[in-house]
């Protein structure tokens, strides 16, 4: 059966590749997308009956896997928050009240990273000429403008996994979506239900395909008012992320605030303003002292 659905679905690659018409290239997109899934599902169920390793063998493995790459974000005091940079297999959640500069953030991050390698910001938030007029404030060079692909159509969650594995099938490693409140289709009829779905499917794919996932989030209003950092709409989000960043402004001084760090167990908090262009000016880090991440949910 495994071997089977493999060869299906490097038949309907070709076709896909080749299909010209766009209706029928998205169906057939679809259907390539079910057949992976039905592959992993197959994967997934073998390594369920696989036996556990003992320490030993897991502290064996683990020595023998390839060093972990660290990617450069372009934004200094960041990457030596980071220790170089930030490793793939990460879900990070970006969270702020509305004007903190939050999409500016992301973009300004991925357009760094684009200078080497393709990156994917999926726009839910604005209309194009709006975006466009975002993006012209960044200032890119010739080879971002090609690395960095703005994709705004597929805001129901399962279209969004679909667009992610096939980007990530090409190589693409960076992911921001803006924002989950844009995001549809989550499991169960609570918003919180429907929330744990959406952040624990972004996370599984983080970690499963080995890509990193920024997904800009919400900090409700209570919580601003009582100088609280928590995502808007609870659930496991919390639970899910592997970085919590949260930007916020008091006094109209911004600061972004890492309230979980799994990559390297560091939290921090680091001022900044951002130019007249849109880019991210950062000052001097100040640490966050132990009780007020205490009082972080």
């Amino acid at each position: 059966m495994k071997q089977q659905l493999q060869v299906e679905i490097q038949k309907l690659k070709h076709e896909v590749f080749n299909e010209q018409d766009a209706d029928l290239k998205i169906g057939l997109t679809r259907k390539l997308y079910k057949k992976k899934l039905e592959l992993l599902d197959i994967i997934h169920e073998v390594e369920k009956s696989r036996a556990g390793l003992t320490a030993k063998q897991l502290m064996h493995k683990v020595k023998n896997l390839p060093k972990l790459t660290k990617y450069g974000t372009g934004i200094n005091i960041i990457d030596k928050e980071f220790d170089g940079g930030i490793e793939t297999g990460l879900f990070v959640n970006l969270a702020g009240e509305s004007g903190a500069g939050k999409t500016t953030f992301l973009l300004r991050m991925l357009a760094n990273m684009s200078q080497s390698r393709k990156t994917v910001f999926f726009n839910f938030e604005m209309g194009d000429r709006l975006f466009v007029k975002k993006l012209k404030e960044l200032n890119l060079n010739d080879k971002q403008k090609d690395n960095l692909i703005i994709d705004s159509e597929n805001f129901k969650i399962d279209d969004l996994i679909m667009e992610i594995e096939l980007y990530a099938e090409e190589g693409v490693k960076f992911f921001a979506i803006d924002s989950k409140m844009k995001l549809s289709g989550g499991v169960g009829k609570e918003q919180y239900q429907q929330i744990s779905h959406i952040s624990s499917t972004l996370a599984k794919l983080s970690s499963r395909k080995d890509i990193v996932i920024f997904l800009i989030n919400q900090i409700s209003e209570d919580d601003i008012k009582n100088g609280r950092l928590s995502f808007k709409g609870s659930g496991d989000q919390k639970y899910d992320t592997d970085i919590a960043l949260f930007l916020t402004i008091e006094n109209e001084q911004r600061k972004l605030i890492c309230t979980k760090n799994r990559m390297n167990d560091r939290t921090f908090a680091i001022d900044f303003n951002m130019s007249d262009y849109g880019t991210t000016k950062f000052e001097e880090t100040s640490f966050v002292d132990t009780e007020y991440l205490t009082n972080c949910a």
